[in-house]
């Protein structure tokens, strides 16, 4: 067999093999887009510019907070709503009547001293009140003596206050107003000696203290005790 024939079976059993098996296409050269002009960039918006011209910026700063105080002062004085400040009482003076919670009411720290006229630690402890109120607007602040003593009596009370110069009401304690204080400061209240200071606050506070005071303490008080 001739080389030329061979050749030619060759090619065609070449052919014969595609034709079944399918022609695979040779590859084709790919081409890559050319880059074209960049987008320009934008600025990111600042914190108070518009997304939109004319519109309203895109942050707004926050407005102040203002606090609103949760219990607000009101106008007057506090309630009180115990037996020996809701007794009448008589000023020796004057025969004016008048109870302890109306003082502390209109706006006032009231000051209580059970006390009695033989008794010296009391007589001291009003002279220390009298220059305390000098320093203290009269109209906030009042000083109640209570005589406490049974064998005493409303004429005795008034000289005895005149006597000394004192500008405070003076009232006689009958027996109900007494118990009244026992029950709530204990039997030291009836011991002038021990010299007891009532403190009625324009917050409701009731404080009971024992022993001398002088002017500066009994300021102290007064302010500590008012709104």
């Amino acid at each position: 067999m001739s080389s030329t024939l061979i050749h030619g079976l060759y090619l065609l059993g070449v052919l014969t093999l595609a034709a079944c098996s399918g022609s695979v296409a040779s590859p084709v050269p790919t081409r890559h887009a050319s880059p074209g002009p960049s987008a320009p960039s934008l600025p990111a918006p600042s914190a108070t510019s518009s997304p939109h011209p004319g519109g309203p910026p895109a942050s707004i700063d926050p407005a102040p907070v203002t606090t609103v105080p949760t219990n607000p002062p009101t106008p007057g004085g506090a309630n009180f709503d115990q037996p020996w400040a809701l007794t009448p009482l008589t000023d020796v003076s004057t025969g004016e009547q008048f109870r302890i919670a109306d003082l502390a009411a209109s706006g006032k720290v009231v000051f209580i001293e059970p006390m009695a006229i033989w008794c010296a630690n009391c007589r001291a402890q009003q002279i220390a009140a009298v220059a305390a109120f000098e320093e203290l607007d009269p109209a906030t602040v009042e000083w109640v003596a209570i005589d406490i003593e049974s064998a005493e009596t409303a004429d005795a009370l008034v000289r005895y206050r005149e006597q000394n110069g004192f500008p405070f009401r003076y009232v006689i304690a009958d027996s109900a107003l007494s118990r009244a204080l026992v029950d709530q400061f204990g039997d030291v209240v009836l011991s002038p000696p021990s010299v007891n200071v009532i403190i009625l606050g324009m917050d409701g506070r009731i404080t009971h203290l024992l022993g001398h005071h002088d002017s500066a303490d009994l300021v102290a008080l007064a302010v500590d005790h008012a709104r």
